[in-house]
């Protein structure tokens, strides 16, 4: 495997020999740069899989300019950066998360967790897929993403709850990126998907002969996973007489293929999911109250769209992109009106019902710009508002502002036209909702 590169950007020899140190140790090229300058030009020759960038270059001042304006230098390159920071200014690493900063960590580092979020970030940019749709900037998500933080790095087996179009597999996805076992495999299986008489040889394998169809020796998912991670999604639909199967499993940390006298080792993370109340289950008699508490270490909860107001507008703008670019399109941008449609839609199938009504906009859009016309969503069937009682005509008007601003780069004319009303108007509303500073100058 060809060593990964880490960049390290700090003025202070102590802290380059020291982070060298390390990450030599962890089979990690370590390059570094003393300042802004030495790091551009470095860049120039080498491409690191990532950048360690300190915001403080002088021991006298906690400003992080010269970090930060280095950071914006380094964006169109594309590198995953985390920053480190001595001073712990929260104002400061938002700044640098906005800019495009990957993650931060604090001086002095707890070497696992440095390690750690070194390799996750490097996996994750090497396997853009793993990112698909996930977007955070909703409370209920930014929670969860400190909480999924916590719960990576661990061997903790993991339950995921939620409904259907949540995003699930993405999730568990993005837990083993996170993982120390982001360089194994991750393999997942759709419990719905598997007939009854082929359960076993899905899950554990079989070996030549083992039943009329076996015409060669062929690994499970639990032998495929190695020691990497297993996604069982669906976990709910498994039948129950064959949940004693998978229970002996996680019990015994072995499994035997079928028609095999030889006992092989269960050395995956385990991640389920569902979209099923399993308490409820439990009580009906169809699922396995030990089963249950062998997969729940810990349960993981997605929230529904409904409830992730401030991430609908940006997920939404991020699959335009994803279409634009898969059926050969001019970029788009929506107007105001079809903004506030998707943030008073009920959105009963969650982000994959997103994902379908942008992708048949653009596919039916011959303009640079998508409408309601465009928008095909399905009836609601309940009011929004009791699901979020917090999203006020106020909070949708200021969403709605914040967007065309961050559309039209500041430009108050162009802003006030998209929104139709005049430029006095408009900034009678940043004033209100305090917006000045989201505004260019003209």
């Amino acid at each position: 495997m060809k060593q990964k590169i880490v960049l390290v950007v700090d003025d202070d020899a102590d802290i380059r020999f020291a982070l060298n140190l390390l990450l030599r140790g962890e089979d990690y090229r370590v390059i570094e740069a003393d300042s802004v300058k030495a790091c551009l030009q470095l860049i120039e020759r080498i491409t690191p899989n990532l950048i360690l960038l300190d915001l403080n270059f002088s021991q006298d001042t906690t400003s992080g300019k010269e970090g930060l304006k280095l950071l914006k230098q380094l964006a169109p390159k594309e590198l995953p950066v985390m920053l480190m920071t001595a001073w712990a200014n929260i104002e400061l690493v938002v700044q640098g998360l906005q800019a495009g900063a990957v993650d931060f960590i604090e001086k002095p580092w707890n070497k696992r967790q440095l390690v750690n979020k070194i390799s996750s970030h490097i996996n994750i940019s090497e396997n853009p897929s793993n990112q698909d749709s996930w977007i955070a900037y909703s409370p209920a998500m930014q929670q969860l993403e400190m909480l999924i933080k916590q719960l990576a790095p661990t061997d903790a087996n993991l339950l995921i709850l939620g409904e259907n179009g949540t995003g699930k597999s993405l999730l568990a996805k993005r837990i083993h990126a996170m993982s120390h076992r982001a360089s194994e495999a991750f393999v997942g299986i759709n419990m719905a998907a598997i007939p009854e008489s082929l359960f076993e040889s899905e899950l554990f394998g079989h070996i030549k002969g083992a039943f009329t169809d076996a015409k060669q020796d062929r690994q499970g998912a639990f032998g495929r996973a190695k020691k990497g991670t297993l996604f069982l999604d669906e976990i709910g639909t498994l039948p129950y007489h064959l949940q004693p199967k998978l229970l002996q499993v996680l019990e015994s940390g072995e499994f035997t293929p079928l028609g095999s006298n030889t006992e092989c080792f269960a050395q995956s993370r385990l991640i389920s999911a569902t979209n099923q109340n399993l308490s409820h289950a439990i009580e009906q008699g169809e699922f396995r109250q030990d089963l249950y508490y062998r997969l729940n270490t810990f349960v993981i909860t997605l929230p529904a769209l409904r409830n992730r107001q401030q991430d609908i507008l940006p997920l939404a703008n991020m699959f335009i992109e994803m279409f634009a670019h898969k059926y050969n399109k001019s970029l788009m941008t929506m107007s105001a009106a079809a903004e506030t449609q998707l943030l008073t839609h009920e959105w009963a199938g969650n982000v994959r019902e997103l994902s379908h009504v942008i992708e048949r906009a653009v596919l039916i859009n011959s303009a640079n710009k998508i409408d309601t016309q465009q928008l095909i969503l399905e009836p609601s069937t309940r009011s929004v508002q009791s699901d979020i009682p917090d999203m006020t005509l106020e909070a949708l008007e200021k969403q709605r502002i914040v967007n065309a601003l961050e559309q039209h780069d500041g430009h108050l004319n162009h802003t006030a036209t998209e929104l139709g009303i005049s430029r006095n108007a408009l900034y009678r509303r940043l004033d209100k909702y305090q917006l000045i500073s989201e505004a260019g100058e003209e």
